[in-house]
């Protein structure tokens, strides 16, 4: 009840930012609508399949497992409460409610900070209204939605409990790291924080209360995943689907890393080069400020602290993951879970150094801090005015943007369904389009390179066509010029947009082209 009591308190400024947060995400999906990627294909079917047939299917009616099953449960719980209809409709209100809810909580935590400061939680707040990374996050049916505001919501119950060590708190932020993991893989990150904390935690002593503490945290937190996992396991053999060996070393990662780092900055404009120094130097500074805070036991357990905890443990577990196992190459989107506490890791000192600064130096790190605050608010504007270039007159990019919705490819192939009713295959670099876009319910994605089993099975077919979309073109995929020289082609239709390819054996029968 006094948790209930503290989060109704107060927090009216960040109320006010809460607004113009679920407000900018009208505005932005006002055109076309929420945005849709493949990855939304996916949980938007799967909510529906949830909601109809009570099956964790996606499109093509086949299990899902390479994302766990949380955020589509979420949206079909969405459906149940609203009757039914389509997450799409209520998409923008869905995805603004929590935005606004992120931004309000982040504005209750800087209020709980162990330095307080009115004018850094109004400058940090409108960083996060108008930052580029969220505003791409909040205007998407993407997981990372629902992630982040559990992540927030860990670091309050991990407040709560450090300083109560009550059993409650403990259930509290075991459930919490339980549903992140089954939200996002990554959510095991989670809790290996909570798990980190619990370690580094001096004021409950080494006893049997502590270890049966860590015990009890660790069997209910990595219940949720267990459960998936064997899931998983039971209909496919496989825990998380089947995941290629990681190509990329871990130099490039830490590059790829800093490089996000720099679009988040303004001071950068697209220059990498500095990049891997770039993701040092956050690296290096959130990390020392932890350090010291342990070491010197200054308020290790305030809001804060827990903060950038949370980035140490989920950058590296990021850095590790993507340097050994298949990974897209990491971007905004991907590290999106580490915005706030990189933002606040990397600013919570300049309070307090001013704060300690003599009267004759005081004026000047005022100085200093407004031009930077000023310059970074420039930087997301100019970033906010590219974006709406391209959104108010084409709609968030995806398959709900203009060029997907008059793709004169989509068209031949609602109109043409007949030509597709063939007993071998039908391939496309953009399946998740041709079921949400076209209602091609029959369709498999282009084999990637690394599987050549799944290249031979292609093949072996004496009949298959491929739909290829320019917008969608995907380096791991085998591509159209491999295909053309190890299957005859008998006919090509070109678009404007793309390509629709007839294959066949010269012994198998003539494909049947339906009377028009």
């Amino acid at each position: 009840m006094m948790l209930q009591h503290k989060l109704r308190s107060g927090n009216y400024d960040a109320l006010l930012a809460a607004i113009a947060g679920f407000i900018i995400i009208q505005l932005l999906c006002s055109y076309g609508g929420i945005g849709v990627s493949p990855d939304s294909v996916v949980y938007l079917s799967t909510a529906q399949n949830i909601h109809d047939h009570a099956l964790i299917n996606d499109f093509t009616n086949q299990p899902v497992m390479d994302f766990p099953a949380f955020y589509p449960i979420f949206l079909s719980g969405i459906l149940f409460l609203t009757g039914g209809g389509s997450v799409l409709s209520y998409g923008p209100i869905l995805d603004g409610l929590l935005f606004g809810l992120l931004i309000w909580l982040c504005g209750w935590m800087m209020d709980r900070f162990s330095v307080v400061s009115r004018w850094y939680k109004w400058t940090i707040l409108i960083f996060i209204v108008l930052s580029p990374c969220l505003l791409e996050i909040y205007t998407m049916i993407w997981s990372e939605t629902l992630f982040l505001l559990l992540s927030v919501f860990f670091i309050i119950g991990c407040h709560r409990y450090f300083h109560t060590h009550s059993t409650r708190s403990l259930l509290l932020i075991g459930v919490l790291a339980g549903l992140a993991c089954v939200t996002r893989y990554a959510g095991v990150a989670v809790v290996a924080m909570g798990g980190f904390l619990m370690l580094c935690d001096g004021r409950l002593r080494w006893s049997w209360r502590k270890i049966g503490h860590m015990a009890l945290y660790g069997v209910v937190s990595i219940s949720f995943l267990a459960l998936n996992l064997y899931r998983n396991y039971k209909l496919t053999h496989t825990l998380t689907g089947y995941r290629e060996k990681g190509l990329t070393p871990f130099l490039t990662n830490l590059h790829d890393f800093g490089s996000v780092f720099c679009d988040w900055l303004p001071f950068f404009n697209e220059r990498y080069d500095s990049a891997v120094f770039v993701a040092l130097v956050f690296l290096v500074l959130i990390t020392g400020i932890f350090v010291y805070r342990l070491v010197r036991r200054v308020d290790f357990f305030s809001y804060d602290t827990i903060a950038i905890t949370f980035f140490i443990v989920y950058g590296g577990f990021i850095l590790y993951t993507s340097t050994v196992s298949r990974f897209q190459q990491l971007d905004s989107r991907l590290l999106s879970p580490l915005f706030l506490p990189w933002l606040w890791g990397g600013t919570i000192w300049i309070p307090a150094a001013i704060r300690r600064a003599g009267p004759r130096w005081k004026p000047a790190g005022l100085g200093l801090a407004a031009v930077a605050g000023v310059c970074f608010l420039l930087g997301e504007i100019k970033a906010w005015r590219e974006n709406w270039e391209g959104i108010h007159y084409a709609g968030i990019p995806g398959y709900t943007e203009t060029q997907w919705l008059k793709s004169q490819t989509l068209d031949y192939v609602r109109t043409h369904k007949d030509r597709f009713q063939l007993p071998g295959n039908v391939y496309s670099n953009a399946s998740e389009g041709l079921w949400f876009l076209a209602g091609m319910m029959k369709s498999d994605l282009m084999p990637h390179k690394e599987f050549p089993e799944d290249i031979a099975y292609m093949f072996r077919s004496k009949y298959f066509v491929v739909i290829w979309f320019n917008d969608a073109d995907n380096s791991d995929l085998i591509d159209m010029d491999y295909i053309k020289a190890n299957k005859p082609l008998v006919e090509e239709l070109d678009f404007n947009d793309g390509a629709i390819y007839f294959f066949k054996d010269s012994t198998a029968a003539p494909i049947p082209v339906p009377s028009h």
